[in-house]
């Protein structure tokens, strides 16, 4: 099974100016995410940077949903609150 990861910045302002907290704990983020691609549990990841409606998204290849919340949980950018994330299942149709 995989999970959808979605992302949005806390603060709407963040991706385009960040504080120098922001910027610190988004490149933890960057390094957590290639890390768990390395290990095969991220598919991919990336950032739809849109005014007002910023998101990113990352596809975990991970069976167990508790794993799956833990992972992102850990995530830098989360656990510091610069970023929000919702977990859903999802069905890898074509790869």
């Amino acid at each position: 099974m995989s999970f959808l990861v979605i992302l949005r910045p806390a603060r709407e302002q963040m991706p385009f100016e960040p504080t120098a907290d922001e910027s610190r704990i988004v490149d933890e983020h960057y390094h957590y995410l290639a890390r768990l691609r390395d290990e095969g549990k991220l598919v991919l990841a990336g950032p739809s940077v849109v005014p007002g409606d910023t998101i990113g998204i990352g596809v975990l290849s991970i069976d167990d949903e508790p794993e799956a919340r833990a992972i992102v949980a850990a995530d830098p950018a989360v656990s510091s609150g610069v970023m929000t994330a919702e977990v859903r299942p999802m069905r890898i149709a074509v790869r």
